[in-house]
């Protein structure tokens, strides 16, 4: 019986259904939208795939997030990454940080939400975010380095990973973004994604993460 169970579980978690809802509030449709503009598919479908594995690593341990707010955060979290948003001088994700608080702001919504939204992309190259009280911040880490290098991916059900990867194709994820982050690395030696190259070889991770492309 317990088998039975467990092979029912995991059919179903194979299925779109079991996926974390796609929040359809104006703020979340205005993310969607302003990324969809000005990046490049493979960084949309990026950009989706943290929301999912971000939700569903929080999910494993209980804890519920603003969806609304992590799905903006998720969605925008690599705005400034080779797009128009790029001012050549700032580290893309504090850029992006400060474009982000400013759509949220712009949205009508308070201050507190564009904090934390702010905060989610600001921080999500520091590894010490994954422990963040703050779900919406750790999601957005946890769920970008699940995509980006694999990290904690035996932690989501294969189902789900599986239904992720169908949902939002990878569309050479590697290759393209080793080669954004590379021109962000060579630009600005001084930002997070340098300084991640010298100490982890954050290409070299990018380029072996264990998916197909």
């Amino acid at each position: 019986m317990a088998d039975q169970s467990l092979r029912a579980e995991t059919r179903l978690m194979t299925t779109t259904s079991d996926l974390a809802t796609l929040p359809d509030s104006a703020l979340a449709r205005g993310a969607g939208m302003l990324i969809g503009t000005v990046a490049e598919d493979w960084l949309v479908q990026h950009s989706l795939r943290t929301y999912r594995f971000g939700s569903a690593l929080l999910a494993r341990v209980g804890q519920e997030p603003d969806a609304e707010l992590l799905y903006v955060a998720a969605m925008l979290h690599d705005l400034g990454l080779g797009t128009l948003f790029d001012d050549g001088v700032t580290p893309f994700h504090l850029r992006t940080a400060a474009v982000a608080g400013a759509v949220v702001v712009g949205h009508g919504r308070s201050d507190e939400d564009a904090t934390l939204v702010h905060d989610a992309i600001a921080l999500h190259l520091d590894l010490a975010s994954a422990d963040d009280a703050r779900s919406v911040v750790a999601g957005v880490h946890l769920g970008a380095l699940v995509d980006v290098i694999g990290l904690r991916l035996d932690e989501i059900p294969a189902g789900v990973v599986e239904a992720v990867l169908v949902e939002h194709p990878r569309l050479d994820m590697k290759d393209n973004l080793a080669r954004v982050m590379a021109a962000e690395i060579e630009r600005k030696p001084y930002g997070a994604p340098a300084r991640l190259e010298r100490e982890f070889g954050m290409l070299d991770r990018i380029r072996t993460a264990p998916f197909d492309s």
